[in-house]
């Protein structure tokens, strides 16, 4: 071959030079494949890896759960004691004005005015005397508590035995019997609740005086109004004329309590499943995989609490308003004859009160004193309301924002997979 024939040979273009270009482009994409694949196996090695790591040392979901259990449990104490004791100020100021007859009081009673009664009874006394009578309210609703339940929980056997036994009858005034024994209760705790309320309105002024200074006052006072219930005492026909009306606005306040709370909560619980429906068929993810993470997540203490806390809040404030006229009655009853007024009143009976107090007093807003206090008391209830709420959240944010609650290994091992994913 020629010198000239073996150059054209070389030439762009030529067989040989094809054939080489081929072969070397072929191996090239080999090569690039195979590194290809050594990388995408590389990655799936560590994406594994990591994974592991991150499921291994993450906090199991019964450790979260606890956690969730434990924070709401104490978020609803702390909201039931921060509701109690920041309105019970305002709770004895508003009994305190409403157990007082006074004339024309609507006109008197702002809720300024309220603001002002209680910063002066704070300058006359101190927080001390903000808060009379505080743990005995407490002492009642716990020895309520407890012998309604040791009642139902004897009771229930016997009436179950009895309904067994095919004795219909036997069942039904064994179960009348049982609310009988409920009721009686309240002859001891009557007393007490006087006693409460007489600290509430006791003081050194021109229309009340001091009759409790000490713990002996008090038990006199207790033994001296529980004797009352004898048919023999002369002061019998007095105490029975409002312990009769309590009780039986006892029993209707927590039965409308019990209805108000039932309607709010469903209403609630209502809007709160549509909302979650729509959310679910608005998702793109498929709802079985999360199926059993939501249900125990909302069976937290942590995730009912709030509801529960605002309707029985909203329920009291509503049931206050409808019993706050009969109360009124029940209050000026209640100090009549113990003492503590200066001029004290002469009412007959319940009726005779209801009738003096509409005309001796200013019709039917004359059934309302303190009704600016009343204001202030439910503005204090939404603002704890509204507090809760926001810790609530600001809890929740916290336990759901992710490596929160983890350690430095998981959080490093879910950074490394977000950033290979």
């Amino acid at each position: 071959m020629t010198l000239s024939s073996y150059l054209s040979s070389l030439s762009l273009g030529s067989t040989i030079q094809t054939r080489l270009n081929a072969a070397c482009q072929e191996e090239e994409q080999n090569e690039l494949e195979r590194l290809q694949r050594m990388v995408q196996q590389v990655t799936m090695a560590e994406i594994d890896t990591v994974s592991t790591v991150s499921i291994h040392n993450a906090p199991s979901e019964r450790k979260v759960e606890v956690r969730e259990n434990i924070t709401g449990v104490a978020l609803a104490i702390s909201t039931m004691v921060a509701n109690y004791s920041l309105c019970f100020p305002i709770v004895a100021a508003r009994h305190r004005l409403q157990a007082l007859p006074t004339l024309h009081s609507y006109k008197r009673d702002t809720p300024l005015y309220g603001l002002r009664s209680i910063l002066y009874t704070y300058k006359l006394g101190g927080i001390r005397r903000l808060y009379p009578g505080f743990g005995l309210g407490l002492i009642g609703q716990s020895i309520s508590a407890t012998y309604e339940s040791t009642v139902n929980q004897t009771m229930t056997h016997a009436i179950a035995s009895a309904n067994k036994a095919n004795k219909s009858v036997l069942a039904g005034l064994m179960s009348l019997f049982t609310k009988e024994l409920i009721l009686l209760i309240n002859i001891p705790l009557y007393p007490l609740y006087r006693n409460a309320l007489i600290l509430r309105v006791q003081s050194n002024s021109d229309t009340t005086r001091v009759v409790i200074h000490n713990f002996r006052d008090f038990i006199k006072l207790y033994s001296e109004e529980l004797c009352c219930f004898w048919p023999a005492s002369p002061h019998s026909r007095h105490v029975l004329s409002v312990f009769l009306p309590s009780c039986i606005v006892n029993v209707l306040t927590e039965k409308i309590l019990i209805y108000i709370y039932r309607s709010i909560y469903q209403k609630f619980s209502n809007e709160s499943v549509s909302t979650k429906t729509a959310t679910e068929l608005n998702s793109s993810e498929s709802p079985t995989a999360n199926n059993s993470s939501k249900k125990k997540k909302e069976l937290t203490v942590l995730h009912t609490f709030y509801p529960e806390i605002a309707c029985g809040v909203i329920s009291s404030i509503f049931t206050r308003v409808l019993s706050y006229p009969i109360d009124t009655i029940i209050f000026k009853l209640m100090i009549q004859d113990s003492g503590v007024l200066r001029i004290n009143t002469t009412y007959a009976g319940f009726f005779d009160c209801i009738r003096r107090t509409w005309y001796e007093e200013g019709g039917w807003k004359a059934f309302y004193p303190g009704w600016g206090i009343g204001l202030l008391e439910a503005t204090m209830g939404y603002l704890i309301l509204e507090t809760s709420w926001w810790v609530y959240q600001a809890i929740e944010w916290k336990l759901q924002t992710p490596g929160s609650s983890d350690t430095r290994a998981v959080r490093k091992a879910r950074k490394l997979k977000e950033r290979l994913v």
